[in-house]
């Protein structure tokens, strides 16, 4: 296998991640290939090991990565809202841009934003349901237990029924907005037949449309909000089990 093969080998496996992650997990051992030399490629694949494998971990690695960015995103909003809270705000010529960042600004260096990579980042964010989708395959790249790898069985079917329910109600959502369309139109052409019926027909298509948006936007709302609380709750366990799996390798 040459590097050129085991680099498309492991982009292959690293397909449901977001093409910035992905691309950056690709160049960073395409990298690690040049600097070893061509006269080492075959050493350095023998070193990495099988492409899927390290798919594998990598996966988990930005799953785990993710995980710890979002948790810190969110600690530093609440230390910021507190604080905020508590003291007055600062003058705008003698605001510090550090202090948003809580206690992480005595020990952390400052970093130069870089607002192009941030700009990238941000397009290339996935979906609550592709993020949910990540996280799973993420989890089952784990070494797990066989009860905890049956419960995780149980957890997806779960997921799977929950879904399910939600895209029923997205369906009668839409359902019933082509419904009140029809109907509505049919009252406006009614009101000159006979203007009576023509409201009652009119009103019932307004009152159906109403009920429509009410279904179609309650389930998208449920579904992106299920999948959001799912990936972070199943994130944490791959940062957890990820963890622990790194601190039993520094321990052998």
């Amino acid at each position: 296998m040459t590097k050129e093969t085991y680099l498309q080998e492991l982009r292959k496996g690293l397909k449901i991640l977001p093409q910035y992650d992905r691309d950056e997990a690709v160049e960073f051992y395409e990298e690690y290939f040049d600097e070893a030399g061509i006269e080492n490629e075959a050493k350095v694949i023998e070193e990495l090991g099988e492409p899927k494998i390290l798919a594998k971990k990598i996966l988990v690695d930005v799953v785990d990565r993710k995980y710890e960015e979002t948790m810190a995103a969110a600690n530093a909003d609440n230390s910021s809202s507190n604080a905020m809270a508590a003291v007055p705000a600062p003058a705008a010529s003698g605001f510090d841009n550090n202090a948003a960042y809580g206690t992480q600004a005595q020990t952390l260096p400052p970093v130069q934003p870089q607002p192009q990579v941030q700009e990238e980042k941000k397009k290339d964010q996935p979906s609550a349901l592709k993020t949910l989708l990540i996280v799973l395959a993420a989890i089952f790249a784990l070494p797990l237990s066989p009860v905890i790898f049956a419960l995780l069985i149980v957890v997806c079917v779960l997921v799977f029924v929950a879904f399910v329910v939600f895209i029923s109600f997205l369906i009668a959502g839409i359902s019933m907005l082509v419904a009140a369309i029809g109907t509505i139109v049919f009252g406006i052409i009614a009101l000159f037949m006979n203007p009576l019926a023509g409201m009652v027909i009119f009103g019932s298509g307004l009152t159906v449309f109403g009920l429509g948006i009410f279904f179609t936007i309650g389930a998208l709302a449920l579904i992106r909000v299920t999948a959001h609380g799912l990936a972070k709750g199943l994130g944490r366990i791959v940062h957890k089990r990820n963890k622990k799996n790194k601190a039993a390798q520094a321990g052998a």
